[in-house]
């Protein structure tokens, strides 16, 4: 059944200016728009270029869900689904991710009380 699931979505990536960073848009099985995407692959460092005690890190993918069409309701089915899809496009020899983690913008980062007010200004 999952290997079903997995064809409600395809994903088309594109490299960036950044190692290991993607940007990708995901469209359903009529080719309409769900998501854009930037994924970020965490590649540990060779065991070569470590202390001998150093704890063993395993490869993950980020996923920034940069903006979507989902509801609230649809976010797991189409984590579980997207999460195969992009193991599988991001892995190679040297690189099996073990995970996806998912980040999406807050809701509150498109919302104003009043609309004269500017957004705030960032942290940094």
């Amino acid at each position: 059944m999952a290997e079903e699931q997995q064809d409600l979505y395809h994903v088309s990536l594109m490299r960036t200016l950044w190692e290991n960073m993607y940007s990708g848009t995901v469209f359903d099985t009529m080719d309409h728009y769900v998501a854009r995407i930037r994924l970020i692959l965490g590649v540990p460092i060779d065991r070569s270029e470590l202390p001998e005690n150093a704890p063993e890190a395993q490869p993950f993918i980020t996923v920034l869900v940069e903006d979507t069409i989902l509801t609230p309701k649809d976010v797991i089915d189409f984590e579980t689904v997207l999460s195969k899809i992009i193991a599988r496009k991001a892995s190679s020899e040297a690189f099996r991710p073990t995970r996806c983690m998912f980040f999406y913008p807050s809701p509150a980062d498109g919302y104003h009380e009043e609309e004269d007010q500017a957004p705030a200004a960032p942290l940094n």
